[in-house]
């Protein structure tokens, strides 16, 4: 609703702060000084400071102190002044008008303010003010207007001049009043002005005087009363009304405010009374309309309240929209469908005939979502939909709210239809459709929020407020309330999730969000939002295709495509994710004005993401000189009952199925044979091996690969033989960075095999822990890691001893293909270690050294 102050958000209003409003009260109160009243007040500077500096400042300031003492002449010295220097500010020119008003100069002010929107513009102040005193000045010109005692009527002859000229003892009064007013001695004006009405009770100008005197000496309700009495006297009129208006504004608020703890202590009849007279004070002011509603709601008033709603229609309240769309629910909840229908569709004129930049969108979209729980509940959820069919995604909260209603009407349309008696149609209305009001009252009076029907609305508030207060077991409880007052409702769905990852309970907001998907509640959120639930519950194929189906209605902003990409990248939809990671790479190096980009961090993400989806195939080639196990994922493996000896390999693989997200299968093939043999063991061509096999990372969150394999001897010694293979690699720091130029690395591999003709069992592995260094002054391409490390063998083909050495190493990785989009994706690796042995036979001591291609 348009109000003031304005709140819009779909969640409800936790207790605001009081906006100073007395900012709002001064500026109307310096110009609605009526007939009669000559001093407008200025904006306190305490209240609004001036946008000014140095001099200029300091000679407004000035003017503003000399105002305060009513030294107006003063005032408008040092306002001309501060004028000088800066000729662009509104206030100003508005502190000059107002100290010639103070000063009975109001043509003078006039042509100031007209001056000053000339000048600068029209701004509202200036307008506003211009309004008010050129409506004094026409005041000023009627005869007896209220001004200073010197424009006090004069005497006439008897039976000559105007009907309502004074004469004798009712001029004298008269003239006593006018003097007093000026004086400012306004109780004296109040009863001199009473004592000459008694003797000319006729003449309207003393009925007017008699109301600003009550006004400015602080009795309102003396005010109120005379103007009640001089509109039953002499009719309506612009100057009764203006009067009213101002008087009215300002008893309203105590009353709605006696109205609000009549209603706190239960005593509802006195609150709905006092909320009446609240409206009678300030028949414009919808939210004590709204409020008045509220209350009949809680009572379940339908008669009350489509009365309610009704006077508000009939007052000229704008805006419309919401009156009629409260009263045609009132109607509906008593079975009065057509009734109901005619002030919907008044309802949905009204959005148009409004003119589009005074248009609240959200109350619109609310009031459609009223319609379509009222139509739903009538059984004619077909009629629900095609209202909501033309709604757009706002990118607000009530994107959740009509997907909700649409989701509700495709549920009904799918039940069997019962129409039901005229009473169960009219509490199916009465409880379903009922709408939310959310009213805060303060010392300005009452600003109404409406929503659409909502049983956990209550718990959903507390929640928010709890979680505002630091109190997240408080919120969690509050929103697990909520959930089981409406569990129909996807918002408070959603809300819990959010609770309980808030509260730490990822496992727990999980089980929600699965729950969500399993009882097809998710379809009731907008795609975006139903995606994020779909991706929390684990299930990034279905996360995927609601992210598409956002995307495809442009209800995907772009920082939540890197999000998309990676559901897509773990559903292995390689070719979606590739596009999505794309535009999250665009997005976060070239983020739109006002948003800051994306860290180093997640754009190597990103790029390591894409590298990954958009890689079908490689090969790796390695050197290893006693190196089984140096690296982890190396190409080769020693003949079994060999060692301290050269080994080369190569090998091939290829991704049939694509990346798999954080999962992976490949086929290889790879070939390699010892070299370089001391003594008489086994080397060259006679040790040549091949193998083909598969192998897989079953599992997305532990880097454990199992590999099944044939070797095909192809020189004299090597075996023939099936083999299986395990093998676990992890650590920390083991990418390169860009965020930082060293950082800690600790790497671990393991690999144990079976080779199953020949009944062989080897294992192997190290852990690496050093400081990893980028050597930007040669390329940032470039790292050098050394380290300590632990490693051990163990090869049945030779004996049952387990050899442990330990001792030091250093690394140096060279990156390369990499692109805008990617990150490397190739590296050569060069490893060189010297172990002391613990444990074992002379395996476990000596040089190391390994050479890694991986492209």
């Amino acid at each position: 609703m348009k109000r003031t102050p304005k709140h819009v958000a779909a969640i409800p209003r936790a207790p605001r702060a009081r906006v100073p409003h007395a900012l709002l009260l001064a500026a109307l109160c310096a110009g609605f000084a009526g007939a009669g009243r000559v001093q407008a007040e200025p904006l306190p500077p305490d209240t609004q400071p001036l946008p000014l500096s140095g001099a200029a400042y300091r000679v407004a300031q000035q003017g503003y102190d000399a105002y305060g003492r009513h030294d107006y002449a003063g005032a408008e010295r040092y306002a001309r002044e501060a004028i000088r220097q800066r000729p662009d500010v509104a206030s100003l020119r508005l502190l000059l008008a107002n100290s010639q008003a103070a000063r009975g100069q109001w043509r003078e002010a006039s042509r100031t303010l007209s001056d000053a929107i000339a000048q600068i513009g029209p701004d509202a102040t200036l307008t506003a003010r211009r309004r008010e005193i050129d409506t004094q000045v026409a005041a000023l010109a009627r005869p007896g207007a209220p001004a200073a005692a010197a424009r006090a009527p004069r005497a006439a002859p008897p039976g000559s001049g105007p009907p309502d000229y004074l004469t004798g003892r009712a001029w004298q009064l008269a003239q006593e009043a006018y003097k007093s007013y000026g004086a400012k001695q306004y109780d004296a004006a109040w009863r001199e002005a009473n004592d000459v009405i008694a003797l000319r009770p006729d003449v309207l100008r003393l009925r007017l005087l008699a109301i600003d005197a009550a006004s400015a000496g602080g009795h309102d309700r003396d005010a109120w009363q005379a103007a009640q009495d001089a509109q039953r006297r002499f009719g309506d009129s612009q100057a009764l009304r203006e009067r009213r208006t101002q008087i009215g504004a300002r008893l309203a608020p105590a009353a709605v405010q006696a109205a609000q703890a009549a209603r706190a202590r239960g005593d509802t009849a006195q609150a709905i009374t006092l909320m009446h007279e609240a409206i009678g004070y300030a028949p414009s002011r919808l939210g004590n309309r709204l409020l008045l509603c509220q209350m009949l709601l809680e009572q379940n008033d339908m008669p009350g309240l489509e009365a309610a709603a009704g006077d508000a229609i009939a007052s000229g309240a704008e805006p419309v929209l919401m009156p009629y769309v409260l009263r045609g629910y009132a109607r509906a909840a008593q079975g009065r469908a057509a009734q109901a229908d005619e002030d919907f569709a008044q309802a949905l004129r009204s959005e148009s005939a409004t003119p589009l930049d005074q248009r609240d969108a959200r109350d619109q979209r609310v009031a459609r979502a009223i319609i379509a729980d009222v139509w739903t509940a009538q059984g004619q959820p077909q009629r629900a939909l095609d209202l909501l069919a033309g709604l757009q995604p706002a990118g607000d909260d009530t994107d959740t709210l009509i997907a909700a209603r649409r989701y509700y009407a495709r549920e009904a349309l799918a039940r069997p239809a019962t129409a039901g008696t005229p009473a169960e149609r009219m509490a199916s209305v009465a409880s379903a459709a009922r709408p939310v009001l959310d009213c805060a009252v303060d010392e300005y009076g009452s600003a109404c929020d409406v929503y659409a029907a909502d049983p956990g609305f209550a718990a959903r508030r507390a929640a928010i407020v709890a979680g505002q207060r630091g109190d997240r077991a408080g919120a969690l409880e509050a929103q697990r309330q909520a959930v089981a007052a409406d569990p129909r409702n996807p918002q408070h769905r959603l809300e819990l999730i959010d609770a309980l990852v808030a509260a730490g309970d990822t496992d727990g907001a999980k089980r929600e969000a699965r729950a969500m998907l399993d009882t097809g509640l998710v379809d009731a959120l907008p795609p975006l939002s139903a995606a994020y639930i779909a991706q929390r519950a684990g299930d990034d194929r279905r996360a995927a295709t609601y992210f598409t189906q956002a995307d495809e209605a442009g209800q995907l902003p772009p920082q939540a495509t890197g999000d998309a990409g990676y559901s897509a990248y773990r559903a292995n939809f390689d070719a979606l994710a590739a596009s999505y990671f794309k535009r999250a790479i665009d997005y976060g190096t070239s983020p739109p004005p006002g948003v800051a980009p994306a860290t180093l961090l997640q754009l190597q993400d990103l790029r390591n993401a894409h590298a990954d989806v958009t890689r079908d195939w490689g090969f790796i080639a390695s050197v290893n000189y006693r190196g089984s196990g140096l690296q982890p994922g190396v190409s080769t493996g020693e003949v079994p009952g060999s060692y301290n000896n050269w080994q080369m390999g190569v090998e091939g693989y290829w991704r049939p199925f694509g990346s798999l997200g954080d999962r992976n299968f490949e086929v290889y093939a790879r070939a390699y044979q010892d070299v370089g043999a001391k003594g008489d063991a086994p080397s060259g061509v006679s040790t040549a091996l091949a193998a083909v096999g598969a192998r897989a990372k079953p599992f997305e969150s532990i880097n454990a690969v199992v590999a099944f394999e044939r070797l095909i001897p192809i020189g004299s010694r090597a075996p023939s033989d099936w083999l299986l293979r395990l093998a676990y690699s992890g650590g920390i720091g083991t990418e390169r960075r860009l965020d930082v130029p060293s950082w800690w690395t600790v790497q671990d591999y393991g690999e144990v095999g079976h080779y199953v003709s020949n009944g062989w069992n080897y294992g192997t592995g190290y852990i690496e822990a050093g400081r990893t260094w980028r050597l930007d002054t040669i390329s940032p391409k470039l790292t050098v890691f050394p380290y300590a490390v632990v490693g051990m063998d163990y090869d049945s083909s030779i004996n049952h001893s387990v050899p442990v050495g330990m001792g030091v190493g250093v690394s140096t990785r060279y990156w390369f293909r990499d692109t805008f989009y990617d990150a490397p994706r190739s590296y050569v690796d060069v490893t060189v270690q010297y172990r002391w042995r613990l444990t074992g036979d002379d395996r476990a001591g000596g040089v190391f050294f390994g050479a890694v291609l991986s492209y």
